[in-house]
């Protein structure tokens, strides 16, 4: 690539032989044509357009603003502990109805349900902030993959400067409308980029989240069948590990959309969350909680359809930016060539040593 961006123009009646460049052998021996300048122009063109094409750059900032907002959140935890699992949490709250003899007099636990939910709590947090790292992980790890491909179109632009450069020097360029054109398409094209990349953000985390909700409620059902205190205690936290997931999630869609404040279904989840290992205890308080849970859903559900709504208006605008993109540099690059080829100097070849005497020359 570097290579790629230091190479100028030579003449045509030039050839550049692989044996420059490798080991001498038959195949190094023939010599091959050098691309020329209308060719490099052209090809560096379209990389560009191709580098550009997923918005890498829209994508790691919306990252960005989410590695920063989990590390803040991360950092709010008061105590940084081992990850907790399903299994350990399941142990912990049984060790608690065991000690409190919860399994034999179930009436207990609504003298002690908010002792019982302030543990619980506890706990939950231990698996929101294991939920928070691992995506803290993966972010960083998308992070450096996007840093790679916005590098790779900063090189892509570096050489095609210095091919133009080479061409016309400190001489006025042609085709400045058509450049000015490109630009303000280009502005438009990658903040309505932006939008999008938060948008999809935002449904990819609530369609998570309604993932997980699915997974949750038959756990969730099955704490109501006759089993031993272990196998129901450990079927509601396989229940409530799915669920705090799934709030980690929509807590996510509103991350990446700037809206901090939770729904009212969002914060009643979190308090049945706090109370369902003994709101699992009792009938009519588990059919309220489960009643919190698909209300839960309905919110997400809703969110999605928002979401769409405006990813659709917002892709409509995008894809006409994209073809006014492709327009105008298509018009600059027509403008550039017909340059070239009228000044005599389409058929030069696209090599470092012709650029300097080039250079000189236009001088």
């Amino acid at each position: 690539m570097v290579h790629a961006a230091r190479m100028g123009c030579m003449a045509s009646s030039q050839k550049v032989s692989v044996a420059a460049y490798s080991e001498p052998s038959k195949s190094s021996m023939k010599s091959t044509k050098a691309e020329t300048v209308l060719s490099a122009l052209t090809r560096l063109d379209d990389e560009i357009a191709k580098s550009e094409k997923t918005h890498p750059a829209a994508r790691l900032a919306v990252v960005a603003i989410e590695l920063e907002s989990i590390q803040q959140e991360i950092k709010a935890f008061e105590e940084i502990t081992a990850t907790v699992t399903k299994d350990t949490y399941a142990k912990t709250i049984h060790q608690l109805f065991i000690s409190l003899d919860l399994y034999r007099r179930p009436m207990l636990a609504s003298e002690n349900e908010d002792f019982i939910a302030n543990v619980n709590r506890k706990e939950m947090r231990r698996l929101e902030l294991s939920w928070l790292r691992t995506r803290y992980t993966e972010l960083v790890r998308e992070r450096r993959v996007l840093h790679a491909q916005i590098l790779r179109s900063r090189s892509l632009y570096a050489q095609l400067q210095h091919l133009l450069d080479s061409i016309w020097g400190s001489s006025a360029r042609p085709g400045s409308a058509q450049e000015s054109a490109l630009t303000k398409a280009l502005g438009l094209r990658d903040a309505l980029a932006s939008v999008s990349a938060r948008l999809r953000a935002a449904a990819e985390y609530a369609h998570a989240a309604v993932r997980l909700l699915d997974d949750a409620m038959p756990a969730w059902k099955m704490t109501t069948v006759g089993k031993s205190g272990w196998e129901r205690s450990a079927t509601v936290a396989d229940a409530c590990a799915l669920l705090v997931a799934a709030r980690c999630a929509e807590r996510g869609a509103r991350r990446v959309l700037a809206a901090p404040a939770a729904p009212r279904a969002a914060r009643a989840l979190r308090l049945a969350l706090d109370y369902a290992f003994t709101d699992a205890v009792h009938d009519h308080k588990y059919q309220r909680a489960t009643e919190v849970f698909f209300q839960f859903k309905d919110a997400l559900v809703l969110l999605i359809d928002s979401i769409h709504q405006v990813l659709l208006n917002n892709l409509e605008n995008l894809s006409a930016a994209e073809k006014d993109v492709a327009s105008c540099r298509k018009e600059l690059r027509a403008a550039r060539v017909n340059d070239i080829v009228k000044r005599g100097l389409a058929e030069l070849k696209y090599e470092p040593k012709a650029l300097t005497s080039l250079n000189v020359a236009m001088k």
